[in-house]
C-alpha cells in the first residue's frame, strides 16, 4: 500500500488525522477512559512494547488488546486496581507521518510523549516513544485498526495501567 496517488493524500485528510490523534490524547488526558473503545474497530489489535521487544520477535508485548470487548475490560480493570493514585497525564503526539495509503486504510507513524503529574509533585516524564498505526477510513470516519506503541525505553515503567 504505498503513498502513490497524490488525491489519497490531501491536505484535508491529513488534517483529519492529526485532529483524529488530538482528540484520542484529550480522551486520555481528559480521563475519559470509558470512550477510548471508540477510537478503535470491534476488531482490532492495541499492542505496547520496547524497542528491544520488538526485534524479539512478534509475541514479546507488554500490553497486548484484541478487540474493544477487552479493551472495554481492561478499563473496567484499570477502576478496580489497588495501584491507582490520581493523577493527569498530558500526551504530546507529534511528527505525524503517512507511510502509506489507500482509499481504505492508512499506515502512520508518530512519536509520542506522556507526562504525568500527581497531586502537589512537579511533573515528571512517564515514557515516550513512537506509534505505528494503521488507521480504517470508513464512512468519513477515523478508527484504529492496529496500534502499536513502541517505548524507546527497553526498561519499561513499573505500572502500564493506562492507554498510552
Amino acid at each position: 500500500m504505498p503513498v502513490t496517488e497524490k488525491a489519497v493524500l490531501t491536505a484535508e485528510l491529513r488534517l483529519d488525522v492529526q485532529e483524529f490523534y488530538s482528540r484520542y490524547a484529550e480522551c486520555l488526558d481528559n480521563g475519559r477512559l470509558q470512550q477510548w473503545p471508540e477510537f478503535f474497530l470491534d476488531s482490532c489489535t492495541y499492542r505496547v512494547t520496547t524497542r528491544r521487544n520488538l526485534r524479539l520477535g512478534p509475541d514479546e508485548h507488554l500490553v497486548s488488546l484484541s478487540s474493544k470487548t477487552t479493551m472495554r475490560d481492561r478499563i473496567v480493570a484499570i477502576g478496580q486496581s489497588e495501584d491507582y493514585e490520581p493523577h493527569t497525564q498530558r500526551h504530546l503526539i507529534s511528527n505525524f507521518r503517512v507511510q502509506a495509503a489507500s482509499d481504505e486504510e492508512l499506515r502512520v507513524q508518530a512519536n509520542f510523549q506522556i507526562l504525568r503529574t500527581f497531586p502537589e509533585t512537579r511533573s515528571e516524564h512517564f515514557v515516550s516513544g513512537s506509534y505505528d498505526d494503521r488507521i480504517a477510513i470508513a464512512g468519513g470516519r477515523l478508527h484504529f485498526k492496529e496500534k502499536l506503541c513502541v517505548l524507546d525505553s527497553d526498561v519499561p515503567p513499573e505500572a502500564l495501567l493506562y492507554p498510552i
